[in-house]
């Protein structure tokens, strides 16, 4: 094909890039955690384990199938410290909102975070 001189070019402007429509959403009710009988700096180590997780969540990117952005959009929502009598974490929790198009299923999900993360975390909500 012979390109004609003043001819338009084939551009793809950002609004054609499809945006995910997200379908389903979970909260996470995250905890990291050591028990009451924590000595010496465990209590900072309970923060230090939360942060790690909470990055996790902040930077992951799943895989992108076509033009989708990124099928599955992780937000955290709040963090909460418990502190023992000396003032020190015992533990440390947070919630996470995951929004997920059908690209990925909800088991898909949680064994991706189930990998990643060093936490324990339930379900609290689907919607």
């Amino acid at each position: 094909m012979d390109l004609i001189e003043n001819e338009p070019c084939l551009v793809l402007a950002e609004k054609e890039i499809k945006e995910p429509k997200f379908l389903d959403t979970m909260i996470l009710n995250c905890t990291v955690g050591c028990d009451r009988h924590c000595a010496g700096n465990k209590g900072n180590n309970v923060i230090c384990g939360a942060i790690e997780d909470i990055h996790w969540f902040c930077t992951h990117i799943f895989p992108i199938e076509g033009n989708l952005k990124d099928p599955v959009e992780m937000t955290v929502l709040e963090i909460e410290t418990l502190a023992l009598d000396n003032g020190k974490p015992y533990t440390c929790t947070f919630k996470v909102e995951i929004k997920y198009t059908s690209s990925y299923n909800r088991k898909e999900i949680l064994n991706t975070v189930r990998n990643h993360v060093f936490c324990q975390f339930v379900v609290e909500q689907e919607g």
